[in-house]
């Protein structure tokens, strides 16, 4: 069995654990329309084709698309599957995968959004952060 100082000499890093996490705070900004979202995105996307988009321009289209509409309510989320590869101690690709809705309000009307979704990361500089996005609503 370790000793103390040992266990705190030997980090943890649980992928799984923090790759939901980053989903699932993902998914509550977005259902609150909130600019926190930002934080779980990398600074660069990598989208099918190899086409590599900026951060500045994912933040731009989310705020197009929470502009459209008054507020999001009832958000819902079910994580169906996580998977993450390690490619070394430092870098990685991953995914969360499930089904998400919400209802959309807007001028009083709603509409329900709803569907599967999967985010797409990358561990880099020891975090994980979204590289590309399939949620329901969003496009790019």
């Amino acid at each position: 069995m370790k000793d103390i100082k040992e266990m705190q000499e030997t980090p943890i890093f649980n992928h799984q654990a923090d790759i939901v996490n980053s989903a699932i705070r993902f998914m509550n900004a977005w259902f609150k329309q909130s600019k926190a979202i930002t934080m779980e995105l990398n600074d660069f996307f990598i989208l099918p084709g190899n086409k590599i988009i900026g951060k500045d321009v994912i933040i731009g289209r989310l705020k197009g698309i929470f502009g459209q509409s008054d507020e999001y309510v009832g958000g819902r989320y079910d994580i169906i599957d996580v998977n993450f590869e390690l490619f070394d101690e430092v870098k990685g690709m991953g995914f969360v995968e499930g089904v998400a809705g919400y209802r959309d309000v807007i001028q009083k009307q709603s509409k329900i959004i709803s569907g599967p979704f999967k985010l797409y990361f990358a561990l880099s500089n020891g975090q994980w952060k979204i590289v590309n996005i399939e949620f329901p609503g969003f496009s790019y």
